[in-house]
Order: C-alpha cells, then sequence, then structure tokens
C-alpha cells in the first residue's frame, strides 16, 4: 500500500474514500469533480487525490489510476464496473464490504487484546520458572528421570519442528504451481475458515454477474469480456472457462465443477432461462443473501476466538503447574 504525503491510505482510508466518491455521484457530481471534492473532506489523502485527478486528465480510466493502491480483486470490480455498469453502483457495494471488514477487524483486536495480554504474563512466568525454579527442583531428586524426559521432550520438538518445515516447503511448492482459481479453491475447502472464503468469493463474483446483467449484457458477453482480460486472474479464468463450456454445448457442469466456490443458487437462477431485467434482480437478491451469510459466518468464528485462546492458556497452566509438582512428588516418594 503506498503512502500520501499526509497519511496512510489504508484499508479504512479506502472505505470511507469510495463511500463518499459513491455518495457524491448520486448528488450529481461528476466523477473528476467528486475527486477533487475528495481532497477538501479527506485533507489527509489531498495530495493523492490530486495525483489521481491528474492522472484522469492525462486519459487514464479511474481504476487504472487506483490500481497501486488498491487489491487486485477490487481493482478488477472497479475495471469492469467503470466500463460495463455502474460505477456508482460499486462503489457503494465495495465501501459497504470493506467497512464491515474493517469493524470485524477491530472486534477481532478488541477479542484478542485480553487473551494477549494473559499469554504474555503466562510467558514471563514461565520464563521465570525455567530460569529460578525448575534449576532448583532438578536438585530434589536424582536428576536422571528428569535428564531423560527433557530429552525425549527435545527430541519430539526436533522432529515435530521439523515436519512442520518440510510439509510447509511442500505446500508452498505446490501452491506456486496453481492459477488463480485452483488457489481459491484450495482457500475455500480449509478447514474451519474456508467457509469464508467460498462466501466471498461466491459475493464478489455474483455481485459483479448483477452489476452488468441490470446494464443490458448477457451472459456469454459477461464471460468474453472477462476472458478477454489483459491480466490472468480468476475472473478471466473462470469467465474463459464458461465460454469455452457454453460454445461446446456443456452449459454450466463444467464451470460449477472447477469453481466449487460457486454457490448452488447461481447455477439454478442461470438455468431459468429469466429476461435480463428478472436475472438481474435475482441475482442482486442473491448477492444480498450471500453477503448476509458471510457476515453471520465471520461473527460465529469470532465468538469462537476467545473460548479457543482460553483453552489453550489452561493448558499450559496445567502443564507448568504438572512440571511443579512432579518433582515434588517424586522426591518425596524417596523420603518416604
Amino acid at each position: 500500500m503506498r503512502n500520501s504525503k499526509t497519511g496512510k491510505f489504508n484499508f479504512h482510508a479506502q472505505a470511507e474514500w469510495l463511500l463518499l466518491v459513491a455518495d457524491l455521484l448520486k448528488s450529481g457530481f461528476s466523477l473528476r469533480h467528486a475527486i477533487e471534492f475528495s481532497g477538501v473532506i479527506l485533507k489527509r489523502h489531498q495530495f493523492l487525490f490530486q495525483e489521481i485527478s491528474l492522472a484522469m486528465q492525462d486519459g487514464k480510466a479511474f481504476a487504472e489510476c487506483l490500481k497501486p493502491y488498491i487489491k487486485t480483486n477490487l481493482y478488477y470490480q472497479l475495471l469492469f464496473a467503470e466500463q460495463y455498469g455502474s460505477l456508482e453502483e460499486c462503489l457503494q457495494e465495495i465501501g459497504k464490504l470493506m467497512l464491515h471488514q474493517e469493524k470485524q477487524r477491530q472486534k477481532l483486536m478488541t477479542l484478542l487484546q485480553y487473551p494477549l495480554i494473559l499469554l504474555g504474563l503466562l510467558v514471563s512466568l514461565m520464563v521465570t520458572l525455567k530460569i529460578f525454579v525448575f534449576p532448583e527442583l532438578s536438585q530434589w531428586g536424582t536428576g536422571n528421570p528428569q535428564s531423560r524426559a527433557n530429552y525425549y521432550l527435545l527430541e519430539i520438538i526436533a522432529y515435530l519442528s521439523g515436519g512442520i518445515l518440510a510439509g510447509s516447503f511442500l505446500v508452498g511448492l505446490r501452491w506456486l504451481k496453481l492459477d488463480q482459481l485452483q488457489r481459491i479453491n484450495t482457500l475455500c475447502s480449509l478447514p474451519v475458515i474456508g467457509k469464508c472464503y467460498q462466501l466471498f468469493y461466491s459475493y464478489y463474483v455474483v455481485t459483479n454477474l448483477a452489476m452488468m446483467i441490470r446494464h443490458g449484457l448477457t451472459i456469454k458477453e459477461i464471460c468474453v469480456i472477462v476472458s478477454e482480460s489483459s491480466e490472468q486472474n480468476f475472473l478471466s479464468i473462470l469467465g474463459n472457462l464458461t465460454e469455452t463450456a457454453v460454445n461446446q454445448g456443456h452449459g454450466l457442469t463444467e464451470p460449477f465443477k472447477r469453481a466449487r466456490f460457486l454457490p448452488e443458487e447461481l447455477k439454478i437462477i442461470v438455468a431459468k432461462g429469466s429476461t435480463l431485467s428478472d436475472l438481474g434482480s435475482d441475482l442482486t437478491a442473491l448477492a444480498n443473501i450471500l453477503f448476509t451469510r458471510l457476515t453471520s459466518r465471520i461473527e460465529r468464528l469470532l465468538a469462537l476466538i476467545q473460548p479457543i485462546i482460553f483453552s489453550v492458556i489452561a493448558l499450559i497452566i496445567i502443564g507448568l503447574y504438572l512440571r511443579l509438582l512432579l518433582p515434588i512428588y517424586h522426591s518425596m516418594q524417596g523420603v518416604i
């Protein structure tokens, strides 16, 4: 993420600005006027907005001007909206999603604050015990059982660390060989968080599809547009896959088989054969449903974070108690 001369154009600042531009466009501002006016409202980033305005005067598209500052998926969403859809509507959708993601990030940091403080205190306690207490306890007994236990523990840790490093290296090599569509499928198949990725990319595809269809483009035309993108991204791969399948008479079976994150409802809606107007309305409703599912899923995951961390802390405390009490127990057995 690049910085403007007066402040960092971070995720939250981007969300606020995109919503501001959407509101200004809705109020009748031209796009260039909205960008110039943004410098008056958001003075911290006025130099950045001046750069974007100057680039647009030189003939660059709005999305192209923003490309160095935003994520790739947002860039393509803005690019397609600017060329074939409603930029105002797209800015509103993107800003809403980004603002919601930022609120969830802040909630996550709030949830992590207290457990992380406890973990910090616990680590300090473990270091103190390791330096001052455990050496004294080891002198209570013969030292042989404790030495053997430490040796076996270190051996287990070494094997686990080696296995994790080797596994990470192999996974990294396999990841580099995948195209973007395959990477997304992999993310969507992850345990626990995979469903969130699946809902996010489903929402992303359906939102763009609904926007273009409402502005008169057919499914086939959309596939041609996204597949002709100059850079290979998952939308262009998906568009090329769908176009090939339709031209060969296979329908949507192959794209849904290859892109496992696509919702089954999308296949049913597209297969109905509705008019473009009804299809656009159905897809818009589906996008809203997917957004609701996504936010609900993330909220449920956030609710699990504190119990999981507290459980880990409890296990560590139990382990410390056992480490303290077992040497004392063995030494008392020798006395008795």
